[in-house]
């Protein structure tokens, strides 16, 4: 049995944080989108269905996986905007059809096929994947062309959903569901207490220590405070905390993170691997090699990775009307329908110190941040400047940039993520010839 993920239409929601990476590779909790599918369905080998501009960058991030390769035998399909939680998917998966498929309205999430039906399926998934299906709903074709595979609306299967999973269709959901998500992984992980190759110094102090994992290799350091009364924390292998670090669960420490001295990291966060955090954190993702090494207050907010915010960054949360947040989506602002809703900054985004973004901000892939007042709500990918002022920046200087960054963390920048960064760059740069960067 195959496991195929596939990107749908729906993917250029999340554009501004995939511009080197699938949608399925995006964190919640302690987990990307594709580790959470790996886990619930027993399947293999795994396909990915991907843009065709992001084939051989995925490729070389799974090289396990078979990319825009149809499946040779029967395959589960799952979407890759599924965040799956709990036993939700044991239940869907105990009580599927031998060929079936779920959708959420006009939304395939889900679906079992056998060989030739898999075959047609994988076929037309491909082919929408770049693009609308010729303007026919795939509900429509799949109904058409494959009436084998019996239709279940996930409206009507409230029990396919009671602990969390949900089809995620905006960014700042991965941040709206990420507590729970740590929850969720700290349960699957069936672990607690200190490994025996932890060193836990006399002084720090463990509130409902039963609900706390600290990995191997982990340094935690006289005066720091775990307190899990109101969420598990975990510290993945070879975390380093220094004095005066408090963590309030429920929070998920990636492998080799650092947290700097009198860090506080407030609930629902979530931290990949390597990143350097100090100051305020409180509800946000951090994707992973990024840096907030300073003073400063990162509040529900989702980073990509290379990020480094300069020292006093700030970004604002809430509004002071206290209504709902707008946000950049898609080449237009739309209503996010939450009150607080922080910064979303791409790949290998930078600020220097003192930077403030407002509400909702959304910064692309390799922008430059600096300057007095608010940079523009929306900076696009590639931008050099704040709020006096945006200009396109020069993209040797971008890529010779993150060639350095991602060198001092031992990682290659490859030719197919250096295209895959030129892409994104040639989109802007033909956008800002035609409309000007920053409007």
């Amino acid at each position: 049995m195959n496991l195929v993920l596939f990107e749908d239409e729906r993917q250029s929601a999340f554009a501004i944080v995939t511009a080197v990476r699938g949608v399925f590779d995006l964190r919640c909790g302690g987990r990307t989108l594709l580790e959470r599918w790996a886990a619930s369905v027993p399947a293999s080998p795994l396909h990915l269905i991907v843009r065709t501009r992001h084939a051989g960058l995925a490729a070389e991030m799974h090289p396990g996986a078979a990319v825009n390769t149809a499946p040779a035998g029967d395959a589960w399909f799952g979407n890759a905007r599924w965040l799956g939680m709990g036993g939700d998917w044991d239940r869907i998966r105990a009580h599927a059809a031998p060929e079936f498929a779920l959708w959420q309205g006009p939304t395939l999430v889900a679906a079992r096929a056998q060989r030739s039906t898999a075959l047609l399926l994988h076929a037309e998934l491909c082919r929408r994947t770049d693009g609308p299906g010729g303007g026919e709903p795939l509900a429509d074709w799949v109904r058409r062309e494959l009436p084998q595979l019996t239709a279940v609306p996930l409206e009507r299967w409230p029990e396919a959903t009671r602990d969390g999973s949900v089809l995620l269709d905006h960014v700042w959901q991965l941040v709206q569901h990420n507590g729970r998500a740590i929850c969720d992984d700290f349960r699957v992980a069936r672990q607690t207490g200190i490994d025996a190759a932890a060193l836990v110094y006399p002084g720090v102090h463990l509130v409902q220590d039963a609900s706390i994992r600290i990995g191997p290799g982990c340094r935690v350091k006289p005066g720091v405070v775990l307190d899990a009364e109101d969420g598990p924390i975990t510290l993945e292998r070879d975390v380093e905390v220094q004095p005066g670090v408090v963590v309030r669960g429920p929070a998920w420490i990636g492998p080799r993170c650092v947290l700097k001295a009198g860090a506080k990291v407030h609930e629902g966060t979530a931290l990949g691997p390597q990143c350097k955090i100090g100051g305020e954190v409180e509800e946000s993702i951090v994707q992973g090699y990024s840096n907030k090494q300073h003073e400063g207050f990162l509040g529900h907010a989702f980073l990509a990775e290379w990020v480094n915010l300069g020292a006093d960054t700030n970004n604002s949360d809430l509004k002071n009307n206290y209504s709902t947040v707008r946000a950049w989506e898609e080449g237009r602002m739309v209503d996010t329908g939450l009150m607080f809703v922080g910064l979303i900054a791409g790949d290998h985004v930078k600020s220097a110190i003192n930077t403030q973004f407002n509400t909702g901000t959304v910064v692309g892939t390799g922008s430059q941040v600096f300057g007095s007042g608010f940079p523009p709500k929306f900076v696009p990918p590639f931008s050099w400047g704040g709020g006096e002022s945006l200009e396109l920046y020069r993209f040797d200087r971008a890529l010779a940039t993150a060639r350095a960054v991602m060198l001092r963390r031992k990682v290659e920048l490859t030719p197919a993520y250096a295209a895959a960064l030129e892409r994104e760059f040639a989109v802007w740069e033909s956008a800002a010839r035609h409309h000007g960067a920053g409007e």
